[in-house]
């Protein structure tokens, strides 16, 4: 399929900004889902860079050269044809965010869970979209072998991990998949936006307060507005 599921995407957005990534890496890009929208929302939505002159590094790894056309190339620095247990197993590059985009489960569950652990060593945090229980079989395509699931996964295969964050969402058939967010260390989020933004936006614009908001501000510049 090269996709998957959308009741979670703004969730993942919100992480990812707050993560601000420098170098990300996307194993199972497909589609090209999570390679796009960290351009958007990380370079295009505070920089409008249109250009295309990057000023973040997003590698993606994809094992079905299939998917993967010429405008992957414009939102990837690079897309790396392989297999992701190989990649781990030969290279030693770091970055900020490894995303396991609905990649897990087509891996057998020794295999994915030697893949979570490189991970979790190599990169500062790891955001991994994974269907949760027995529901959801899904086999190899005839142009794809690799789209079948080998695994079954649930929340508290996740919770080993010292420092995780699991969100469970629902899609159209009712059925759970989950974000989890793992670190090594403590979640330390970038706060872009100054310490009180989400509630002078609250009092500005659900209570109609925008002009004491405005008030409070010029009496306080720069007090982590």
């Amino acid at each position: 399929m090269g996709t998957s599921n959308w009741q979670n995407i703004s969730y993942n957005i919100e992480l990812i900004r707050k993560i601000d990534p420098a170098a990300i890496l996307d194993v199972g890009v497909g589609f090209g889902r999570w390679g796009i929208l960290a351009r958007e929302f990380l370079e295009i939505w505070d920089s409008a860079r249109y250009d295309g002159k990057w000023e973040r590094k997003i590698t993606g790894i994809e094992i079905f050269p299939g998917y993967i056309k010429d405008y992957h190339r414009y939102f990837y620095n690079e897309v790396i044809i392989d297999d992701a247990v190989n990649y781990f197993e030969k290279s030693e590059n770091i970055y900020d965010l490894i995303i396991f985009g609905d990649v897990i489960e087509h891996f057998s569950k020794s295999d994915g869970i030697k893949l979570i652990d490189k991970a979790v060593q190599r990169s500062r945090y790891v955001m991994i979209n994974v269907p949760i229980g027995k529901y959801w079989a899904q086999e190899r395509t005839v142009d794809n072998p690799h789209e079948a699931h080998k695994s079954i996964w649930y929340n508290n295969d996740f919770t080993k991990y010292r420092h995780h964050k699991i969100k469970t969402f629902y899609d159209i058939e009712n059925r759970e998949f989950s974000v989890v967010l793992l670190s090594n260390s403590r979640f330390s989020f970038t706060k872009k936006y100054g310490k009180y933004f989400k509630i002078k936006n609250f009092l500005k614009h659900r209570l109609g307060l925008k002009k004491a908001v405005e008030w409070f501000e010029k009496k306080r510049p720069g007090k982590n507005n």
